[in-house]
């Protein structure tokens, strides 16, 4: 429909200049016998006309499927980009996605290792808690008692008991099953052991650099300071 008013307009326009190329002095009845007289001015007028008519609608159709083409290949370069652009966006929020699972495992495993820790201190202060009710109790060689009476490797064996470890009965023994320590690593519910020449007694810390132990008969179980004789060595049951 476009071509045909472009070419309609184009063929009006021709009539227009035509007209004005007839010359001035030629009146009204130079062009009374109408289609003889047009045919003396243009022989073969109708078939010019026609033509040229064709050549501009050739003309037309060539410059619509050119119009025609280019828009189709904009389009394909616009569907392209759009098509890299909308990769491009799936992509960014795949790394978002990715960045955020990745900072939500990181918090997960951090407050896992936070409760975990807390666990394990709390474990340790139990089994001291549990052990400092007993201060003032009665020193017994050879006895296993918290209440009755106990010696130093006694009492730290039934303390260790009542939480579900089997500790070995002397000192010495308890001292090679422990796990070793540096006195620098020294936590609240290690074993602290002493001797000379060997290890002759052990005690509980609980931590401040005191620990409570079975000392002698005179002041039974009681605290000192973890130092009161230079530690032999730090060994532990606990994680």
């Amino acid at each position: 429909m476009k071509k045909k008013i472009i070419i309609m307009l184009l063929c009006i326009g021709m009539g227009t200049c035509m007209g004005s190329m007839v010359p001035a002095e030629a009146g009204a009845a130079d062009f009374s016998s109408g289609a003889s007289d047009s045919g003396e001015l243009f022989s073969d007028g109708t078939k010019e006309q026609n033509s040229g008519e064709g050549d501009i609608s050739q003309f037309a159709d060539r410059i619509a499927d050119h119009a025609e083409a280019q828009a189709l290949e904009y389009q394909e370069i616009q569907d392209e980009a759009q098509k890299a652009a909308d990769a491009k966006e799936v992509q960014r929020r795949a790394q978002e996605v990715k960045e955020k699972t990745s900072e939500i495992r990181r918090k997960a495993k951090a407050e896992a290792a936070r409760k975990a820790e807390e666990q394990r201190k709390a474990h340790r202060q139990e089994i001291v808690d549990f052990a400092l009710q007993f201060e003032g109790n009665p020193y017994v060689y050879g006895g296993t008692s918290l209440t009755n009476g106990a010696d130093c490797s006694g009492f730290v064996m039934s303390v260790f008991k009542e939480f579900g470890y089997e500790l070995p009965r002397v000192a010495s023994a308890q001292y090679e099953a422990s796990q070793k320590k540096d006195v620098s690593q020294i936590e609240t519910g290690d074993l602290v052991f002493y001797g000379s020449g060997g290890i002759g007694h052990v005690a509980l810390y609980i931590g401040n650099g005191r620990i409570i132990h079975a000392s002698t008969s005179a002041s039974g179980i009681k605290i000192s300071d973890y130092d009161y004789e230079t530690p032999v060595g730090v060994g532990t049951y606990l994680k």
